[in-house]
């Protein structure tokens, strides 16, 4: 997971005291002989919620923020996010729900057909699949594969056995969601995109997308789906507890975004960044085994699931949501808070547990006040070039939580840490959006300098750094750490209840 993309997207999501955590006082030595496995694609923990790169080591609950931080909703939660915005009134988000008491089915965003070719095919895992419109109470059509479905001016055109010389065409509503699955007695997966992905599959209209006119939505079995998260999110032969925190965690993430976006947008994840990363299937038997074993776990306080956020590293000091992800009243709880200073840092072998970088101080200057209007941030817009920028605020932790910006007027701008971070990874040529990723600011936990007309950066971790650090929780699992343990060091407070067998 990128991990700024999820925090960007975040920002508006909706300080007690954190209880001192059993896995608190475990001593954590750099631990030995863990390297980043060759062709692991996107294995690397912290891109979470989401997790490659990022989010692998540090997902995203992506609840991540790029790196894999876990958190991840990817827009805010106060405002409608699909096609229905401002045609009907929608229902207030549920922020922290109850347990669930059966396995839901989540529904996760993996991409759009774009406006220049919007066709997808589609295949099952046997001969045929079916296809609905949801909720009009017809009993569909048999489609035999593959099937290519194109969206036109005139409205959906679906053509079965697509590619072969008995092509023909199929009926079905012209203008109207399409939800496609396999037949009755077949595994429940489907051929999308040239890759088998578990669940059903539902074509969105987005009329009012300019640029991807119809969204692809999966909706698989919560279980199902985690392990397509874990397998992403993480190495693949970091230890079977750190597995299994990270279930308990991508679960409890998971279940709060459903909670948050039931009846108010028409997927309640993404399959990527903005929130956790998802590969749809996988092989992998530590993921595997790690969701059969925590199946239905989640993390809980005060009776309500937890939103865990994670990221793949929080560089010896970890974030508070409040601080880090929004002031919803939802994160100001102990488990997503920081009250005091970690006892011992497990993170300091991650690759971004120490970074620098350099930009340059003018192009920064220029891009700062057109990234504040693109994002409507407005105490930011009469930035006048910039002279000096120091830490104003650190958490208990000692992570930076706010800076001072002095521009070369000699005004003085307030910044929290996150979104000088996002306003320092603004595309200088379109402030609207992020830089290439090799060129962004890994985390907002950093010392500036003004020097020579750079500004220097020494920074640590990668990702928001809310929650569990995966690399934090990888250090504890060779330590000989359980789930329980680890999990209770990065959510104080918090603990984990079985809400369905």
């Amino acid at each position: 997971m990128d991990p700024q993309a999820f925090d960007r997207n975040r920002r508006l999501f909706l300080l007690a005291s954190a209880v001192a955590a059993a896995g608190s006082l475990l001593s954590c030595d750099q631990p030995k002989g863990m390297t980043r496995p060759r062709g692991q694609q996107g294995s690397a923990p912290g891109n979470g919620g989401t997790a490659t790169n990022a989010a692998g080591a540090a997902g995203g609950a992506k609840a991540s923020d790029g790196t894999g931080d876990a958190s991840k909703s990817g827009s805010d939660p106060t405002k409608p996010a699909d096609a229905t915005s401002g045609k009907a009134k929608l229902p207030p988000p549920t922020e922290r729900p109850a347990p669930p008491s059966s396995e839901p089915a989540i529904r996760i965003k993996t991409g759009g057909l774009p406006k220049g070719d919007p066709r997808v095919q589609i295949e099952g895992p046997g001969p045929a699949v079916w296809i609905i419109e949801p909720g009009s109470g017809k009993p569909g059509t048999v489609a035999e594969g593959p099937v290519d479905f194109a969206w036109t001016a005139a409205g959906w055109k679906v053509t079965e056995r697509f590619g072969t010389r008995e092509a023909r065409p199929v009926a079905v509503p012209a203008r109207a969601t399409l939800e496609v699955m396999a037949l009755g007695g077949e595994p429940s997966q489907l051929k999308v995109f040239g890759s088998v992905w578990p669940g059903k599959v539902r074509l969105v209209l987005q009329p009012d997308d300019p640029n991807e006119p119809v969204d692809v939505v999966h909706e698989v079995p919560m279980e199902t789906y985690l392990s397509g998260v874990i397998a992403k999110e993480l190495f693949n032969n970091w230890g079977a507890a750190t597995h299994r925190a990270q279930a308990i965690a991508a679960r409890s993430y998971a279940v709060c975004e459903m909670a948050m976006w039931k009846g108010r947008r028409h997927f309640d994840v993404v399959a990527g960044e903005q929130s956790q990363a998802w590969i749809g299937t996988t092989a992998h038997k530590r993921s595997l085994d790690a969701v059969a074993g925590t199946r239905g776990q989640v993390l809980v306080w005060e009776s309500r699931v937890v939103p865990a956020y994670y990221s793949s590293c929080c560089g010896g000091a970890r974030a508070a949501a409040r601080d880090a992800i929004s002031s919803a009243i939802l994160h100001d709880i102990p488990p997503l808070g920081v009250a005091r200073g970690d006892t011992g840092d497990c993170c300091s072998w991650a690759p971004t547990y120490r970074w620098n970088s350099r930009m340059d101080l003018a192009t920064f200057a220029r891009t700062l006040p057109a990234w504040a209007r693109a994002e409507g941030y407005a105490s930011l817009f009469k930035v006048d070039g910039v002279r000096r920028v120091e830490i104003l605020e650190k958490n208990p932790a000692g992570r930076p939580v706010r800076y001072a910006l002095t521009d070369a007027k000699g005004q003085r701008f307030e910044v929290t840490a996150e979104r000088l971070r996002w306003a320092l990874n603004a595309d200088p040529r379109n402030p609207a959006n992020l830089r290439p990723a090799k060129e962004r600011i890994k985390s907002a936990y950093f010392e500036p300098l003004v020097a020579g007309g750079e500004l220097v950066l020494s920074g640590r971790g990668h990702g928001h750094g809310v929650g569990m650090c995966q690399y934090g929780a990888e250090a504890m699992s060779k330590k000989g750490a359980k789930e329980a343990a680890i999990l209770s060091r990065y959510y104080p407070g918090a603990s984990v209840a079985k809400s369905y067998a």
